[in-house]
Order: C-alpha cells, then structure tokens, then sequence
C-alpha cells in the first residue's frame, strides 16, 4: 500500500471514529423479531410492502410499478403502516461515473478499457440470518445461510470476470449495533477501492412477499434498502434507482422495490452502498441464490457492461478513483454526520474536546 493509500486509510478510520463515537444505536432502523412484521397498506388499503423492519414515519417505499409512497401513520401495536401516494416515477439510469463526479469524486481511465472489470465488495452486517425451509431455523449463530447467498452472488460476479472483495467478517449478535460494529468491516473494503459495496441480508415476511417466477424458475426478488439519515441520500436514491431501471429491463419483477427508511446502514462511508434484502427467512436458501444471481448479472451490466460502455463514451473504462477525492469525502461526510448527531457545531467540538481529554496517554 502506497503513502497516499495509507493516508487515505487514516483519514478513514479518524472519522470513522468521530462518527461512530456520535452514533447511537437509533440511527441504525429498529427490527421485529423473527416471525414478526410490518404491513404498509396505500390508500385504498392495498398491501405494499411486509417487512420485519420497523416502519417509521416518512419513511417512502417506491413499488415495483415505480409508484413512491411515504409513511403517513404508524400503528406499533398492530404492526401496521398506512401510506400516501407521493408521485408516479419514471426512473433514469445514470451512469456510476457521474453519480462519483458528483460528489466531487473523479475517475481515471483503466490501462485496457475494452478488457477490465473492476472490483465489488460484498458483506453481511447480520450474519447469522438464515432460511428456515433450507436451514432448519431463521438464524444460526455464526455464518448462517446468508453467507452461502453471499457466495453464490460472489461466484456469478466472478464468472463475469469481476474481481469480488468478499468479506464474511462476523459482527454478532444480530443487533441494531452490529450496524456500528460492521463499519469497521465497510472501511477496511474501502481501503482496497471497490467501485461499490453490497450488505446482503434477507427479510423477514411471508413467503408471498419475496417468491417469484422468472425464466420458468422459482426464484426470490431483490429489495433495496436506503438509509435516509445520511449525507449521500440523493446520490445513494439515483444509484438505487439506476440498479432498478436496469433490473426492470433485465428481469421484471426481480427487484420487488426499494425502501428508504430510517437509519444509516454505513451509507455515509460510501456513495455506491446498498443494502439488499434477498427474500425472506420464510423462502429457501436456493431460490435466494437464484435472486441473488440474476442480480449479479444486473450489476455486472451497470458497471462493466453495454450501458458502462454507452456512458463512457471516448473515455475509456473508468476503474479507480482519485485518493484526495476518497479523502475529501470520507471526511467531510463523516464530519457533518458527527456534529448532526452531537447537536450543532458548538455542542460537537465541545463533546471532541472532553474526548480528547479523557483519552489515556501512551
């Protein structure tokens, strides 16, 4: 690792730990325990969504007919969310390059544009999920069934000629802090400059809500989930939805919908990270795989495929990044996060100094 990649990384981990030290729990979403969901019905009491998340108000679901709800009315006892109908979408498909470019983030020209696929990063923040009519429960202390999900979609990003960076880290138990204790496993990704970072979990929801049929075979869909307690929301909803449109070409019907909840789900390390939800605990493992495959190709398509190329134009392939662009945004984010949580500005720098001085010499 060269100079300027060591700083980068350092710069990482000093405001990683700002941030984390500003978080709490709550900023990561709250979720039921297994066997138990929330049901968002829209207007006319149709069911959009079930979900083992909670839902929280203004919290916004968009369809799989590209139709955005928000989060009007929440009934905790009941377990049950009631939305409005906010606009009818029609999705755009921007290229990765530019949502980089927006965030002030460049891209540099690969040596053999016509040959080089970058590299993903794969993770799972709760890895003891599992899928009962496979794995005999819903979860398993250690790498439950998501991990074998988490290497079928590896495998099928590597058989396109994608290098994956595929860490089975553990961060147990399966808690709202193991969002804070998976931002260590995300920066250490980020060291190694993927081009983007999945966290691969599964819902917990009907066996309905995630089954379907694609290609005469009996597969789950995909939800994407974004965190909107996080400075790259508008780059993180057009990434989701760029991943979408193309999904809807692809495959309609793999990606169910995406939902943007409360939370932060370590989006604000990264402006390409998204959390999937491949099925549900009541579906079995090999159907996942089979989701979680086609989405590999998707995936492939955006970043390395025909719409790559159409974006890049006489460019070249685009495969790393500028360092003091990584560092400028790492840090600006993680700061902004750190004083939103502390308070203000004044309240932050006043909670860094107790900090420092209650820090033991060395």
């Amino acid at each position: 690792m060269g100079k300027a990649h060591r700083m980068a990384l350092a710069a990482i981990c000093l405001f990683l730990a700002l941030s984390s030290a500003a978080a709490s729990d709550d900023a990561w979403g709250e979720f039921l325990p297994t066997g138990e969901y929330y049901t968002l019905l829209g207007p006319n009491d149709q069911v959009l969504l079930e979900t083992g998340r909670r839902i929280y108000l203004e919290d916004q679901y968009l369809t799989a007919d590209n139709r955005l709800y928000e989060v009007v009315e929440v009934d905790d006892e009941a377990q049950i969310a009631r939305a409005k109908l906010v606009a009818e979408i029609e999705l755009k498909l921007t290229p990765w390059q530019e949502l980089r470019r927006e965030l002030g983030l460049t891209v540099i020209e690969a040596a053999d544009p016509d040959t080089t696929r970058g590299t993903i990063a794969l993770y799972h923040t709760h890895n003891a999920e599992s899928y009962v009519p496979t794995d005999g429960t819903d979860s398993i202390y250690g790498k439950g069934g998501i991990h074998q999900v988490g290497a079928a979609f590896a495998e099928a990003l590597r058989d396109r000629g994608v290098t994956v960076l595929y860490s089975e880290q553990l961060h147990l138990p399966h808690d709202r802090g193991a969002y804070r204790r998976s931002r260590e496993t995300v920066v250490e990704l980020m060291s190694k400059e993927p081009d983007a970072i999945f966290d691969v979990h599964r819902d917990a929801a009907p066996q309905s809500a995630y089954a379907i049929q694609l290609e005469d075979q009996w597969m789950t869909s995909i939800q994407f989930v974004v965190g909107r307690q996080n400075q790259n929301l508008g780059v993180n909803r057009k990434y989701a939805e760029s991943l979408k449109k193309l999904a809807d070409d692809m495959y309609p019907g793999l990606v169910k919908g995406i939902y943007y909840g409360r939370g932060n789900y370590n989006q604000d390390l990264s402006p390409l990270s998204l959390l999937l939800e491949v099925g549900a605990h009541t579906n079995s493992r090999p159907a996942a795989e089979k989701g979680a495959t086609l989405f590999a190709e998707v995936v492939d398509h955006y970043f390395y495929g025909p719409t790559a190329e159409a974006a890049r134009g006489s460019r070249g392939r685009a495969a790393s990044r500028s360092i003091v662009g990584l560092i400028v945004f790492v840090s600006a984010g993680a700061a902004a996060f750190y004083v939103v949580n502390a308070g203000g500005f004044s309240a932050a720098l006043e909670r860094l100094k107790s900090s420092l001085r209650l820090r033991p010499r060395r």
